[in-house]
């Protein structure tokens, strides 16, 4: 991996690399070319719309029931339990009444058996927006019209900004657009190094532990690159991440690289 010395390479860097190492599986698409319904928004709808359609045509998903879907995931809060909520619908899918049929069914919203099948969009410089809040993510991995992940870059040739400080920079970002984080899960923060985590937008005090992923030799900046290839991530999104309540205490596990 090249040196970097501009805040503006690492994010080339990841961005060009996560699309040449998934075979243009994540393919870029710029902030504001995304199908978004304003920046209060964190969904791709249209892009989420197509995804509901494709993935679960076999249990006859129609308008109504996407509508369902829709409203399931956007009245849900950025709390401990909502979140909870949430990631258990990202890994078994959304109960919803069909009414035609008189039935519930799970509607999927990723497919697992075969990552091919899903939409994966890497992006970067998107704008959020919560009342007079307002943030610029670096990068957001999106699958299927989901935003997953946030990747935050600094420079490394600062001697005032690191990785911790992109760190603190997303821990800022939760509280300040809480509606984008409980769909996010997983945070990275990079200088010439990368750190990765769970995201919490409702711990208010203290900080969620971070690690670095090892892949092979690789550095953590490669080895990030390489646990967020598609495979790996909806693996981890469905079997390695979990919310955990311990002493009182909400919080999320994630896996560490063994």
């Amino acid at each position: 991996m090249p040196l970097f010395n501009e805040k503006s390479l690492i994010e080339d860097y990841f961005v060009e690399q996560l699309q040449v190492r998934s075979e243009k599986r994540w393919r870029f698409v710029g902030g504001d070319e995304l199908e978004r319904e304003s920046t209060e928004e964190p969904l791709l709808t249209t892009a989420f719309i197509r995804a509901l359609k494709s993935l679960n045509r076999d249990v006859g998903i129609g308008d109504d029931e996407v509508k369902q879907v829709i409203n399931e995931l956007k009245l849900r809060g950025s709390g401990s339990e909502d979140s909870k909520k949430i990631l258990n619908y990202f890994k078994d899918g959304v109960p919803i009444k069909f009414e035609k049929e008189r039935v519930v069914k799970y509607v999927k919203l990723f497919n697992y058996d075969d990552f091919t099948k899903n939409d994966f969009v890497v992006s970067r410089q998107i704008t959020h927006q919560a009342g007079d809040k307002q943030i610029r993510n670096d990068i957001i991995l999106y699958i299927n019209g989901i935003p997953l992940v946030n990747i935050e870059c600094k420079n490394p040739a600062s001697l005032t900004e690191t990785w911790y400080s992109a760190f603190m920079q997303i821990l800022g970002y939760e509280r300040d657009v809480p509606e984008l984080y409980k769909y996010i899960q997983l945070g990275v923060a990079s200088d010439n190094k990368a750190k990765y985590f769970p995201t919490t937008p409702w711990q208010q005090d203290g900080e969620p532990r971070y690690y670095e992923w090892r892949d092979g030799g690789k550095d953590s900046i490669d080895s990030t690159i390489r646990m967020l290839m598609p495979d790996t991530l909806l693996n981890i999104i469905r079997n390695y991440l979990f919310i955990r309540v311990e002493r009182g205490a909400t919080t999320k596990v994630l896996t560490r690289y063994m």
